[in-house]
């Protein structure tokens, strides 16, 4: 059975080229565009990943991060930021993330995020 990831983020092309990614690797996904279908998601779905921009229209991929560590298990949580975003974020939310991307996120970038935070599988 594919592990399941959920892809968060607003802009629908950035959405669908992590989708796309993602499957090309063997993952399932679901993808939604904003933190109150991000926690609805979760709710209803167990998943593996959690992909999320850091900003979204209502609120952040914090909120996304804060909703995902309730879940047992906490899924691995990987943070897709901006240059800007990268060098703000406080440092008690670095731990907390599997893996932080800088935008744009290539295949390869997330190719090798997922081989650390999978090391058992091929990503």
């Amino acid at each position: 059975m594919p592990r399941h990831a959920l892809v968060v983020d607003d802009d629908t092309v950035t959405r669908l080229v992590l989708c796309h990614m993602l499957q090309s690797l063997g993952w399932s996904v679901d993808q939604v565009g904003d933190v109150p279908d991000a926690l609805d998601r979760l709710r209803e779905r167990d998943v593996d990943l959690v992909v999320a921009d850091f900003h979204l229209p209502s609120g952040t991929g914090i909120d996304v991060l804060e909703a995902a560590e309730q879940r047992a298990p906490a899924p691995a949580f990987i943070l897709v930021t901006g240059i800007i975003e990268h060098s703000s974020l406080s440092s008690d939310i670095a731990p907390r993330l599997a893996a932080q991307l800088t935008k744009p996120v290539g295949s390869e970038m997330l190719r090798s995020a997922l081989g650390r935070v999978f090391p058992s599988e091929d990503a």
